[in-house]
């Protein structure tokens, strides 16, 4: 399947122009085409019948956009299964595995695995031989891999300069902590660690805590970070950036 820019340009300009916009001006700033190019396609337009001397779009151009618009998009929808067979997958082998084999996709304890095909859910093709508890590689990959939901905790407190009393602060995270359910639990900062620490609490992430979580997340985990208001302020712009990087992980924020 080919797809010619003119034919692209002209769709385009056909689209605007249905939807109101009418001079070439116009049109040229929208679709960032120099003026001299809108104004020769929309001859060609006018030509084929597709615009008429009012520079309306007729019914004839009304068909050629829609049938257009479908090929375009068929084309976009056989070039992401291009894209989506050549990508291959790493994947833990539940079994002996051969190459060329379909396989079932699932996630068990934070990695994807593959066993043998039972017929639904998620699903590829394996890429070479291998073992059973072997890393492979497996393409073609149809179907949502199902992951379990999860969401990010993200608990500040009051800086040291203004704790009167750090075995209250430390009860009353231990009480918040047993108050709620969660797979890891992370620190940011010296306080946040000597609390933990008092706590006898044994930390899934210390360092570089919020991109761990955020990958955790990805995988199905919920992580409960504890933070001090000073190190959640300077790790803002981290949170916001991968926040941004991945839409669907849930964030909440609670301070204590």
């Amino acid at each position: 399947m080919k797809i010619e820019q003119a034919l692209i340009s002209q769709l385009m300009i056909l689209l605007n122009i249905k939807n109101g916009k009418t001079r070439p001006s116009e049109i040229s700033k929208e679709l960032d085409i120099t003026l001299q190019g809108v104004v020769y396609h929309i001859k060609i337009l006018k030509e084929k019948g597709f615009i008429d001397e009012k520079n309306s779009i007729t019914k004839e151009g009304f068909d050629f956009l829609y049938n257009g618009l479908n090929y375009i998009e068929d084309f976009v929808h056989s070039s992401l299964i291009s894209i989506d067979s050549s990508l291959v997958w790493e994947v833990i082998s539940d079994e002996d595995i051969v190459s060329g084999q379909k396989v079932s996709l699932y996630m068990d304890g934070g990695y994807l695995h593959a066993g043998l095909y039972n017929g639904k859910g998620a699903h590829g093709i394996a890429v070479k031989d291998s073992r059973k508890n072997e890393c492979t590689g497996v393409t073609a990959v149809r179907e949502i891999i199902k992951i379990n939901k999860s969401r990010i905790i993200i608990t500040a407190f009051n800086n040291v300069e203004k704790v009167q009393d750090m075995k209250i602060l430390a009860a009353t995270i231990k009480d918040y902590i047993n108050s709620i359910k969660f797979d890891f639990i992370g620190v940011t900062g010296e306080m946040a660690k000597t609390l933990t620490d008092t706590l006898e609490i044994k930390p899934d992430f210390e360092y570089a805590s919020i991109n761990a979580a955020f990958e955790a997340a990805k995988r199905g985990f919920t992580t409960l970070i504890l933070v001090s208001d000073r190190f959640f302020h300077f790790s803002l712009n981290e949170i916001r950036e991968l926040q941004a990087k991945n839409p669907t992980v849930e964030l909440d924020l609670k301070h204590i």
